[in-house]
């Protein structure tokens, strides 16, 4: 589909965005992994009406980051025929899934963050990844960008997106490893003075979950991949644990100007 006929179906359609969360993909896995259920992701978000205008990716779109997973899911996304707009998560690497998913040539370690429209609806990826560790930070040289972003559009409708909540879930395992406590509070503090920031969601923790953050909506979208076991004991020595329950998506959408999140799950497949 040419560029110019992908733009006018996007403008005919409703402000409908598509997030596809926490895909780990492995280049040369066997048929039923990550990439098998990314696929299946696929099916149902073409399933959807009326179809979406871009794909929101929240981070951890390769488990182990190559050229080659950063090709594969590029390819694997590419039968949607839609924009793509990707942030990285603690498993991937800035440079290879900027090469791939833009938003553009950029100096080398420079955080992937990005300011687009989906109709009039406005969407804002920062880079929550801290290089050499698992856990989350945005910096103060990001946040200053995001304020600045935020106020080229104080009264467009924004949804705000990151891999590491800017909260605590309860999940240890994920907790050990989430947005550091001193940015988690700047971010707040900064979205104070920007209301038109009417959702934040994030990755990472491969479960849904709602909260508030900054008095607004704060939604945890589902991973494609796998879902985390809930086990909410104060007990530090948790580990990551996966649990048999259904894996998803999220789809975001203004209607008369409230911005509306459904979470989609995806019927599990047949053992391979």
């Amino acid at each position: 589909m040419t560029e110019a006929r992908i733009q006018r179906r996007a403008e005919e359609s409703p402000a409908l965005l598509v997030q596809l969360s926490d895909l780990h993909l492995r280049a040369g896995e066997d048929s039923g992994g990550p990439a098998t259920r990314v696929q299946h992701a696929v099916r149902a978000v073409a399933a959807l009406r009326p179809y979406p205008r871009a794909v929101l990716l929240s981070g951890d779109l390769a488990d182990e980051p190559s050229e080659a997973a950063y090709e594969q899911a590029h390819a694997l996304l590419a039968p949607l025929e839609l924009p793509l707009h990707a942030i990285p998560g603690n498993h991937d690497e800035r440079e290879l899934l900027r090469s791939r998913f833009g938003p553009g040539p950029a100096p080398a370690g420079t955080p992937v963050c990005f300011a687009v429209r989906c109709g009039p609806l406005r969407v804002i990826g920062c880079d929550s990844t801290n290089p050499g560790s698992a856990g989350g930070a945005l910096g103060s040289e990001q946040l200053r960008w995001l304020d600045g972003a935020l106020a080229e559009e104080p009264e467009t409708p924004t949804l705000l997106a990151l891999h590491h909540p800017p909260v605590l879930t309860g999940v240890r395992s994920m907790d050990a490893i989430a947005l550091c406590a001193e940015d988690r509070a700047a971010l707040e503090e900064l979205l104070a003075g920007h209301p038109q920031v009417r959702t934040i969601t994030c990755g990472h923790v491969h479960t849904t979950m709602m909260t508030a953050f900054a008095g607004r909506p704060l939604l945890i979208c589902p991973s494609t991949n796998s879902a985390v076991r809930l086990d909410l004991r104060e007990l530090d020595d948790l580990p990551f644990a996966v649990a048999e329950q259904p894996l998803g998506f999220a789809v975001h959408t203004l209607l008369a100007g409230r911005l509306v999140s459904h979470v989609q799950p995806l019927e599990r497949l047949p053992p391979s």
